[in-house]
Parts: C-alpha cells; sequence; structure tokens
C-alpha cells in the first residue's frame, strides 16, 4: 500500500512524514527511481527493492526514535520485475533541488547542475566531452544530488572525474569535500593539481598528511572547502575533532581497492564503519568509492549504502600479453582475441637475463616514437636496468629540460646514476631518489618530450599520473618470492595506453629467465582479478577497540560497554562478509573483547567505569586516535619505566622508536651473513650516542629473528645520521659498508627517518603517562621536523616553519652559510639568502614568508599580559 501511495500520491513527499512513513517513503522513492542496487536486466527486481528498503530502515533505526525490524512475509516465485520509474512532475515538486534535464555530453550541460561557467571553461580546455561512464554516474546513480557510489574502472578511463565533480558541487556550495588517498605522495600530487586548477577559482584546497606543513588548523577550523588526506591523518583528526566529519557533505575514497591490503585496509575499513555509525546519528555524508579493476565486490556497494557502476571499457585499447622467449607476441587484441605476433624483437645474447630481452624490446619501440615503462621488482632492478638502457640506447637524445630542474644539492648516489641516465633519455623511478627527483620524472615524462623510458618499482603503478604507450614487466614476484596479485598486474598494465596521444596501449609480460608462459598466460593475462576483502578480523583487536572508545568520546554517554564494542565491530565489512557468506556466529567473541578490555585495563590505557563500561586514559586516548598498535604501546611503556630524566635524550627517542611494531615493518637493507661485525657496531655506536644501556638493552626484546635487534639499531643510526648534516651519500657509504645492498641506500634512510617521525608523539605521549618532568613537546616538534626535513640542529627551527619547501640540501646549505638560525635570517641581507639558495627567488620567498610567522609567533608570545598575584 505505501508503495503504490509513494508512486502516485498527489501530495508533496514531505506530507507522508506526519503519517509516519516518512522515511521508508524516501526509500521507496529512491528504489523506484532505479536505485542501481534493485535494477536487475533493466527493471526493478521487487526481491531487490525490498531488500534495500529493508536494510536502509534498519540502518536508519536510530533516527527513527526505536528500533525496527521490518519483515518480509510470503514468499516470490520466480523474478517479479516492474519498470523504472521515471521522475514525473509530482516527484520533482516534491524534490525541487533535482535538476530537470539530464547532463550530455558536452561538459557545458553542467550548467543545469549549478557549475559555473568560468570552471566549465577550464575543464573543456582538457576534457570537452564527459563519457559514457561519467554520463552514467551523473544521470543514473545520482552523483550530482548526494547518492553513494562505488566505481570500479580501469586506470585512465575517467573515474577521479567523478570525484572531482562530487567533491566541486559541494564546494560551489561551500559545502566541504575530502578527498582520501593513501600514500602522502598521491596527496602531494592531488595537491599540486587541485590548487593550480581549482585554487584560481576561489576554491580553497587544504591538505594533511602527518607532515609539518600540514594545514591542520584550516581542517580544524573548516576553512576550506576541498581537503585532500591520507586516510591515517583523516582518522586521526575526526577522532581527535569529531567535528570535522559532522561538518563535511562529500568523502571521496581514492584506490579504494585498499581495503583488501593487509596493512592499509584495516584503517580503511575502520573508517568507513565509523561513518556508517555516524548515520544513526544524522551525519551522512555521500561517499564516492573509486577502485582501480578488481574482482567481485561482494557487496561492498550495498554494504556502502550505494550503487556500484562497473566500467570494463578503457578510453584507450590495451593489447595485452607475454614477450615469449622467441621474440613473438603472445597476447590479446583491444577485442580480447588471442593473437600470435611474427618475432618482434631477435633476443641478444649478454647477461643471460631479461635484460637480453628488455633491451631490443624498448629500441624497438623508442624506434617507433613510443615512451614505455620497464617495471622491475626491486628498487636496484629499476635503477639497474635504467643504466644499462641509457647504454645500449645512445640513439636517444638527452632529457636537456629534465637535467636541468633536477635538485642539486646533498645528492644520493642514485643522483648521480640519474643524471647519467636523463643524458640518453631515460630515467627511473623509486624511493632512492628525493621527492623532488621523483617529481621531474614524473613531470617530464608526462609531457611526453625527451623522457623516452622510465624503468620503475611498483609504486609508479598506484595513481602517480604517468600514462605511456607502451608497459614492459621483467618479474612479477614482491620481496620474499609473494607473487603479484593479478588486480596489482591489471593496474600496471593499465598504465599502457595515453590518453589523446595513441590509438592503442600495449603491454609486455618478459617472459625469460625460466617463467613459465603458460602460468604467465593463463593466471596473469586471462586472469581475474581478486575479490574484495576484509582484514578486520585480526588476532589481536586492541587497536581497534581503542579507536572504537575515542569515536564515542564526545558523545552523551562515552563510555562504552563490550556489547556497544561489538556492535560497532559487527557493522564493519568483515562481519557484512560473514552474515553474506551465512556465519551465524559472531567474528568476535564477547568474552574476546572482555579479555582484551581488561588487559588494557592492567596496561592503563582503559579505566572500567560504572561496572561494566570502560572509557580511555590519556595514554589511552593517544593510542587510539594516532592508530598505533597496543603493543608498541606497551613496547615503549617498557623502555622508559624507570629512567632518570637526563637519560631522556635525543638520541634516546630515536632508538626508543625503533621498539614498535611499526618500526620493524619498515625494510632495511642488513648482511643477514654478518654474525659479528653487524650486530656489534651499531650497538656500540648508539652506546657512543650516549643512549642508555637500558634503552639499548630494549633493543633486543620481542624480537622474532636474530636480525631484528641488529635492524633496530641501525635504523637508529640511520635517523640519528639522517640528521646530523652529515652529506647523504656519505650516510649511505656507512648504512652499507657491511654489504646488504649493491646500490644505495637512500630510500631505506629516508624510509626509516619518516616512520621514526611517525612514531615520535607516541613516544612522547608515553613519557607524560609515566609522570617524568620533563618537558618534550617543543623538542619532540623540533626533532620531528628534522627528520621530515633532514635539517641539522642549526636548521632545527626553520624546518618547524618551512618542512618540505625546502630541500635537506637547502637546510644545509643555510646552515653552513650560518643562516640556519632564524634569527641570523632576520639580519640577512636578500643578496646573501639568494646565494645560500643558489638563486632560487621562489625559496627566498618561502623563507621570508617563514621569517613573517616566526615573529608573529614570537610577538604574540611577548605581548602575554603578566598578572598581578591574587591577594584576599
Amino acid at each position: 500500500r505505501i508503495i503504490l501511495t509513494a508512486a502516485t500520491a498527489n501530495q508533496p513527499a514531505w506530507e507522508f512524514s506526519r503519517h509516519g512513513h516518512g522515511l521508508l517513503t524516501f526509500h521507496l522513492l529512491d528504489a523506484l527511481r532505479g536505485a542501481p542496487s534493485v535494477v536487475h536486466d533493466g527493471k526493478i527486481s521487487v526481491y531487490r527493492l525490498l531488500e534495500y528498503v529493508t536494510q536502509r530502515v534498519t540502518d536508519d533505526a536510530a533516527l527513527i526514535g526505536k528500533d525496527q525490524h521490518p519483515t518480509l512475509r510470503g514468499r516470490i516465485d520466480g523474478e517479479f520485475l516492474w519498470p523504472v520509474f521515471k521522475p514525473g512532475p509530482l516527484y520533482l515538486t516534491a524534490f525541487p533541488e533535482l535538476p530537470s534535464t539530464p547532463a550530455a555530453a558536452d561538459i557545458r550541460s553542467l550548467s543545469a547542475f549549478g557549475f559555473p561557467a568560468t570552471l566549465l571553461d577550464r575543464w573543456a580546455q582538457g576534457i570537452p566531452m564527459l563519457n559514457a561512464m561519467q554520463l552514467t554516474a551523473i544521470n543514473d546513480y545520482g552523483l550530482l544530488v548526494g547518492k553513494n557510489m562505488v566505481v570500479v574502472a580501469p586506470t585512465s578511463s575517467g573515474k577521479t572525474m567523478i570525484g572531482e565533480l562530487a567533491a566541486l558541487r559541494g564546494a560551489l556550495s561551500r559545502r566541504r569535500a575530502v578527498f582520501l588517498l593513501p600514500l602522502r605522495a598521491l596527496v602531494n600530487d592531488k595537491y599540486r593539481y587541485f590548487t593550480d586548477t581549482y585554487g584560481p577559482l576561489g576554491i580553497r584546497v587544504a591538505r594533511a598528511t602527518g607532515e609539518v606543513a600540514d594545514d591542520v588548523p584550516v581542517l580544524v577550523r573548516g576553512q576550506y572547502d576541498i581537503g585532500l588526506l591520507t586516510y591515517e591523518k583523516f582518522t586521526a583528526l575526526v577522532l581527535a575533532f569529531p567535528h570535522i566529519l559532522e561538518g563535511i557533505d562529500v568523502v571521496v575514497v581514492d584506490e579504494a581497492q585498499m581495503i583488501t591490503d593487509a596493512n592499509r585496509g584495516i584503517n580503511l575499513e575502520f573508517l568507513l564503519t565509523l561513518i556508517r555509525m555516524k548515520r544513526r546519528h544524522g551525519v551522512e555524508p555521500q561517499v564516492i568509492a573509486l577502485s582501480a579493476v578488481i574482482g567481485e565486490t561482494r557487496g561492498f556497494d550495498r554494504w556502502l549504502g550505494g550503487g556500484l557502476l562497473r566500467h570494463a571499457e578503457r578510453p584507450v585499447p590495451l593489447r595485452e600479453g607475454i614477450l615469449c622467449a622467441d621474440g613473438r607476441f603472445h597476447h590479446l587484441d583491444a577485442a580480447g582475441k588471442e593473437q600470435w605476433s611474427e618475432p618482434l624483437i631477435t633476443r641478444i645474447y649478454g647477461k643471460g637475463s631479461s635484460q637480453d630481452w628488455i633491451i631490443p624490446l624498448v629500441r624497438r619501440l623508442s624506434g617507433e616514437g613510443q615512451q614505455a615503462i620497464v617495471f622491475r621488482e626491486t628498487r636496484g632492478e629499476a635503477q639497474g636496468c635504467a643504466k644499462y638502457l641509457a647504454q645500449a640506447l645512445t640513439e636517444i637524445g638527452p632529457a636537456t629540460e629534465a637535467l636541468a630542474a633536477l635538485p642539486d644539492r646533498d645528492p644520493s648516489r642514485a643522483s648521480a646514476d640519474l643524471r647519467a641516465c636523463l643524458a640518453h633519455g631515460v630515467a627511473f623511478h623509486m624511493s632512492d631518489l628525493g621527492a623532488d627527483e621523483r617529481r621531474v620524472v614524473e613531470e617530464y615524462f608526462r609531457r611526453g618530450g625527451s623522457i623516452r623510458v622510465i624503468a620503475a618499482t611498483t609504486t609508479l603503478a598506484m595513481g602517480i599520473n604517468t600514462p605511456a604507450e607502451s608497459v614492459v614487466i621483467a618479474g612479477l614476484q614482491h620481496p620474499g618470492d609473494v607473487p603479484y596479485s593479478v588486480a596489482e598486474y591489471k593496474n600496471m598494465v593499465g598504465r599502457a595506453g595515453r590518453l589523446g596521444q595513441a590509438t592503442e596501449g600495449t603491454s609486455y609480460i618478459i617472459a625469460a629467465g625460466g617463467l613459465n608462459e603458460h602460468y604467465l598466460w593463463s593466471h596473469y593475462v586471462l586472469g581475474k582479478p581478486e575479490d574484495f576483502r576484509s582484514h578486520f578480523e585480526q588476532p589481536d583487536s586492541r587497536a581497534t577497540i581503542l579507536r572504537i572508545l575515542a569515536a564515542s568520546e564526545r558523545s552523551a554517554t562515552h563510555a562504552l560497554s563490550a556489547d556497544d564494542v561489538l556492535t560497532f565491530l559487527e557493522a564493519s565489512f568483515g562481519a557484512y562478509l560473514r552474515a553474506q557468506a551465512g556465519h551465524a556466529d559472531p567474528a568476535w567473541s564477547r568474552a574476546g573483547l572482555q579479555d582484551s578490555l581488561e588487559g588494557m585495563v592492567r596496561h592503563k590505557l582503559v579505566e572500567n567505569t560504572d561496572g561494566d563500561r570502560y572509557e580511555l586514559t590519556d595514554l589511552g586516548r593517544f593510542s587510539g586516535q594516532s592508530g598505533m598498535e597496543v603493543e608498541s604501546i606497551v613496547r615503549l611503556v617498557d623502555v622508559f619505566q624507570g629512567l632518570s630524566v637526563d637519560q631522556i635524550t635525543d638520541p634516546a627517542l630515536l632508538a626508543a622508536a625503533q621498539v614498535t611494531v611499526e618500526l620493524d615493518a619498515v625494510h632495511f637493507p642488513i648482511n643477514r651473513k654478518s654474525t659479528e661485525k653487524e650486530p656489534r657496531v651499531w650497538p656500540a655506536e648508539l652506546h657512543r650516542q650516549g643512549v642508555a644501556p637500558k634503552v639499548v638493552l630494549a633493543l633486543r626484546a620481542n624480537v622474532k629473528d636474530q636480525h631484528t635487534s641488529t635492524l633496530r639499531a641501525k635504523k637508529a643510526m640511520a635517523a640519528l645520521l639522517f640528521v646530523s648534516g652529515q652529506p647523504l651519500a656519505d650516510t649511505e657509504r656507512v648504512m652499507v659498508k657491511f654489504g646488504g645492498s649493491t646500490g644505495g641506500a637512500a630510500g631505506a634512510i629516508r624510509g626509516a627517518a619518516s616512520r621514526t617521525r611517525d612514531v615520535l608523539p607516541a613516544v612522547g605521549a608515553v613519557i607524560r603517562s609515566l609522570g617524568h618532568d620533563v618537558d618534550l613537546e617543543r623538542r619532540i616538534a623540533k626533532l620531528a621536523a628534522r627528520l621530515e626535513t633532514g635539517a641539522n640542529g642549526a636548521a632545527a627551527e626553520l624546518a618547524m616553519y618551512v618542512g618540505t619547501r625546502l630541500t635537506r640540501g637547502d637546510y644545509l646549505a643555510l646552515a653552513g652559510a650560518s643562516l640556519g638560525d632564524m634569527e641570523n635570517l632576520l639580519k640577512a641581507d636578500d643578496e646573501a639568502l639568494l646565494a645560500a639558495l643558489n638563486g632560487d627567488r621562489t625559496k627566498r620567498g618561502i623563507v621570508r614568508g617563514a621569517l613573517e610567522r616566526y615573529l608573529e609567533a614570537k610577538q604574540d608570545h611577548a605581548s602575554t599580559p603578566t598578572l598581578p598575584l591574587y591577594t584576599p
């Protein structure tokens, strides 16, 4: 009866709420319009319609004010289908905010949705036409009217534009939107693009990745239109400042396939579960989840409460296959038909490895005017591949502009190799290069100019905009002999095909060195990407419990019981999958949760209040908001318990950070055959740096093998050397002097320093919780800035104001010219400053801006009134 009334009623929709049917009616209207999850064979499935409405009403129970238990009685035999209901005059009267005309391919048709002509003109310069997937998202999935969506599509298919459309639609109405990405590099890349593209139109863009230059105050105050954040940083912010999420209208999750990742997936799933739970309190931002190629979503779209838009068509057709040992190309053509070509190349007989095929193949591709990316398994292989290609392909001219744009201070060992390769139009891309060096490689490759080939590790396949005509893959295993997933492989080959510049893309797996051609063909070329899965069910769920408690702190009843925690866990995607699979038993037992809670009470992370209810201590609150592993917090407590204040030195802070689970996960080169030198040298160096014996001894606790304690001491020394002012190349030589790496170690050194920086706040929180009378806030802030930038002590304060807008070489040059100190900088004239900054006027402006902020802070501190003491 209500369905028919909703479909034919002669009165506005809000009248129904007066009769107690408001929420149900809204969901029915949405479904009858053809909500994607209810459509089957182009028509509405009545069974799916009832399932959809039942689920939505159940989710809205708290909003309605009491529990709802809708039930479908009876049985439907076969498939009962209705046509999709088209919005008519009554519907549009009830919902006047909906546009009355659909979007057309012409980008300027979006003016009907409120997009201004200035923005449409800017878009039209690059994308004058909306593609079929984007039109479907707008017209059929309600993208621009607040509907949730999951989009699964290949690289370069235009799915990012779907997120931008939703975000810009909100921003133009002064409603905030956030883009969430898995990596800092992706956030920074997107920030440059958004600032350049939308900044001139008055769109305020903010970012936060955990770096010194983060716009956290701006995000907390809501003084932004679009925020760009990593998953982890956004989670920490919304737990510490719940009003941030309450003030957001659009959440775009880029690279949503990361929910299947064993490491980042847990955090992303927690965040999405938190957003779902907030719906019960009236907080319901639109969620747009953008995923690269993946298998079945297994109801991920229904769990999020949105439609699934799956688009398999690539804007540039792809020939995907294997370069066989005899030089023939076994591939699928653009239509998906299996083909064999005549030999494309003749193998050269050199090393007896994959390079015997890579060199002639890349020579052929470059001779045809193509740009190519060669994916290798490791950093050393990528660097080595670029070097031998540069030596072999002498016909490629130098990348002159890219060479001129490279930073020239504090080079790593890889920097010299990069310059030598660019002199022959070849580059490599991996972590041993600095961020500025990688950015130069990306930018000049995108321009389609003199960089013809990039040899890279798999990180280039995720999100970084570097399309090529051809992709070559040599090796399909991660370190530890872990095979690439099919989804990882498909996203690598997705880089093939430069939109607007190529009629098709081509990908080649090099089947050499004993690789089984049949396995590569059947498993990867013909393979189906893995399905969505959940990693939320962990043996140690303590970190998740702390996060749940942190999420409840601003609510009216912030102390939770074990059953309350269980309710949150059972709202996760993992629990949804269990229910879909027919598992009646919960993933988490109440008894297990109770044990975890009691254990955290003993470790003073949680307090028991009101009998069976729990709330966080200060240390537990920090742990929950930061996402640190509880095991890490417990280990740090053991390290600092009993230490005297004078033993809590900066080197001790850096060394203690290495005992955490987070730092144990950081890869670092080591000679595993060295049973005497490495195990002795690094702990001895820490002792020489004045690190207390108890801290050094703690590096041996909770180890999984004989190398872990050595690696902890070595990473601590790498972090210390990184902030010492010693040239990076010298630090690399020290780190690999016992072996363990045939190339450089700059990426490993930066990685250890960066992760140590992330953990430092936890170190400080533990020390404060133990009651040590030591002022750490400014010390940790300064040390964190040094670890992020590589600045030495003389330039530490400047680094706190500037962050990575200056390079490590810039900081060392300023310190060497006695201009690292803020007071000395204030006295310096422009010529002296320019000379220290290699004549870069932009960087001089950055330093001058930092000095202005320094003076403002100094003035604020000086102007604080000294109040007279109260006298009775």
